[in-house]
């Protein structure tokens, strides 16, 4: 087939269209240019080049009239094919540049035929030869932003060669670079030329204009003049491209995950800050979870340890029915699920003297298990039996404090209402009866008179975890069978239902604080990666122009937030396992984590920073790549 290689018909280019502030860029255009040419389109400043440039480098599209391109009408070709035609067609160089400042120069000239589905190896040979040839290969390992402004030119050029297109558009390629590197750069450009490409160069430099063999003036939207071409004839489209498919590029999603975190490890002190937050927001969320369930484990021992296990039952004495409190004791011990019980009768008040001090206070007659019962804590003297006799006591530390009772080696001796008897030993602390520390402890045997006791009798009971409440339903026959109605127990709150309501308690606190702390985190990473989306627009316009599509330059910012959530979810199950610890053996508490959860605290993550990237990556796959290749 024949024909011209590009082919414009009536093209005209609007913006604002149907508002007051309507701007006609290009009006009417009508321009073949054909294989071989080399093209320098000239015109002051407003007048429609770049917006010609870009409806030529399917960048943008014109409003009205009809483009051919290789003989393919592009007007009617939506957004992916476009994308692709331009990939395989088109080869771009612009006056900023646009390169991955700070990664390899290869990965710059590798960027099209990533999108075009080449191979790792084959995109790197072609690479190395395009560097090759534009005499900067020694340069392929340095980052962009280390080169002169020329050799950063020539890099897009070596872009433009590795992507093997047959058509190069230059926008100001020597607008930014001296006189002798601009040189050097319309020398490749000549050199490309003279191998059969066809070269569209816009500029204001009439040196550059004189290089071309057609110069095209545009002003104010439209053609103003044409030299026409200094070859003759009307070369022929490459062949059979007029009925060449648009062939769907295969892009690898491996070599995409590839440049996605090779793109973050590019820009090491945003991924560490953005990587950060995420390890925050993980890293309560591992505290909550973990903490909760420590804190559940805690809440159930100290249930199971304490009030869960203390029975207590108060007998009202009656003048005409004695009972007999060692034998109701024997019986409360033979009740299943009693671990220790212990009856304590007390009498209020007794004179206590010792070595010229004396004391009036409150003494307890005990049997059973006393120092279980009660949870109290007592040093025996050394070579004395732990029960006590009819002639022996115990008293509070504060007691034998106070009267001056030293060691108990000895046995001192005191006077309890003129009645001597020998200490064997001192109770230090009780946890369920505190005011034993000023109390004296004696038998049920004591010779002291009964009269003067009160009225009730406490028996206090410690029971098995969870048998408190079967313990306390037989308890009032087991003391007394013949009136078991004078017995009041005093039984613990069903230890579950309390449990669950301070684990509950417990958990939504942790749960609220993580859900704020992860609140916090996907705003702060909202913000953060909208604002990187905005300081590389020119980035994805420029993935687009080399054949990107909308939908992999959104899937490049979700890949790149996935990578920086999986490092970040990594470090915040770290940063929270290491609080766990820090904080549980401060407490003194045994540490809880089911590590099974640890993987979903890395994918926590992950889902965290791909939401955070929604609006990110809707943004990047809007860029407009003409709008964003300008700026």
């Amino acid at each position: 087939m024949t024909g011209p290689l590009i082919r414009l018909r009536g093209v005209g280019r609007s913006y604002g269209t149907g508002t007051a502030n309507e701007v006609e860029a290009l009006r009417g255009v009508d321009l073949d240019i054909h294989t071989g040419e080399f093209v320098a389109i000239v015109g002051p400043s407003g007048g429609g080049k770049s917006t010609l440039l870009a409806v030529l480098g399917l960048l943008d599209r014109p409003t009205t009239g009809s483009y051919e391109l290789t003989g393919v009408e592009t007007t009617t070709l939506d957004e992916r094919q476009r994308t692709r035609l331009r990939a395989r067609r088109l080869g771009f160089v612009f006056q900023a540049f646009h390169l991955l400042d700070r990664r390899p120069l290869a990965d710059s000239v590798e960027m099209g035929l990533l999108y075009r589905g080449v191979a790792r190896p084959e995109r790197r040979a072609r690479a190395d030869a395009a560097l090759q040839r534009l005499g900067i290969a020694h340069r392929s390992g340095a980052l962009a932003r280390d080169l002169s402004g020329g050799q950063r030119q020539r890099v897009a050029i070596a872009r433009a060669l590795a992507n093997d297109t047959t058509i190069l558009l230059a926008d100001e390629p020597t607008g930014n670079l001296d006189s002798h590197s601009g040189e050097a750069v319309l020398d490749e450009l000549r050199a490309l030329h003279s191998d059969g490409a066809t070269v569209i160069v816009v500029t204001h430099s009439e040196h550059v204009a004189a290089a071309a063999d057609r110069v095209i003036q545009l002003a104010d939207g439209a053609i103003v003049g044409d030299t026409g071409s200094r070859s003759t004839g009307s070369p022929a489209v490459p062949g059979g491209a007029a009925d060449e498919p648009v062939v769907r590029d295969r892009v690898r999603w491996r070599d995409l995950w590839r440049d996605a975190v090779a793109s973050v490890l590019s820009r090491r002190a945003q991924t560490a800050a953005l990587a950060l937050a995420v390890a925050l927001a993980v890293g309560l969320i591992v505290v909550s979870l973990g903490l909760g369930q420590t804190a559940r484990a805690q809440v159930a021992d100290t249930f199971d340890s304490h009030a869960n296990r203390e029975v207590t039952a108060q007998i009202v004495a009656s003048p005409d029915e004695q009972l007999d409190v060692a034998a109701s004791v024997r019986r409360v011990d033979a009740v299943a699920g009693v671990d220790a019980v212990s009856a304590l009768l007390t009498r209020a008040p007794i004179h206590v003297a010792a070595l010229g001090e004396t004391a009036t206070v409150t003494a307890r007659l005990v049997a059973g298990d006393f120092a279980k019962a009660t949870e109290s804590r007592i040093t025996w003297a050394g070579s004395q039996s732990r029960d006590l006799t009819s002639h022996t006591v115990l008293l509070g530390r504060t007691l034998a404090n106070n009267l001056g009772i030293g060691p108990l080696d000895a046995v001192p001796t005191i006077r309890i209402d003129g009645a001597r008897f020998g200490v064997v030993g001192i109770v230090e602390s009780s946890d369920r009866y505190p005011d034993l520390a000023g109390q004296v402890v004696g038998s049920l045997d004591a010779p002291l008179a009964a009269d003067q006791w009160e009225e009730n009798i406490t028996i206090a009971l410690r029971v098995a975890t969870g048998a408190a409440q079967q313990v306390g339903g037989q308890l009032p026959v087991a003391v007394d069978p013949f009136d078991p109605d004078r017995v009041a127990v005093e039984v613990p709150v069903d230890a579950s239902t309390v449990r669950a309501g301070v684990e509950s308690g417990v958990q939504i606190a942790l749960a609220a604080f993580a859900a704020l702390a992860v609140l916090i985190a996907v705003a702060t990473l909202a913000n953060a990666i909208g604002m990187s989306v905005v300081a590389r627009r020119g980035e994805f316009g420029l993935r687009r122009a080399v054949g990107a599509q909308s939908g992999q330059v959104a899937a490049l910012v979700a890949s790149e937030s996935a990578v920086i959530g999986f490092v970040g979810g990594v470090l915040g199950l770290v940063l929270g396992i290491a609080a766990i610890l820090g904080f549980t053996m401060t407490q003194r508490w045994m540490p809880v984590f089911d590590l099974r959860l640890a993987p979903l605290a890395v994918a926590a993550g992950v889902v965290l920073a791909a939401l955070s990237s929604v609006i990110g990556a809707v943004r990047a796959a809007r860029v407009h790549p003409a709008i964003a290749l300008r700026e």
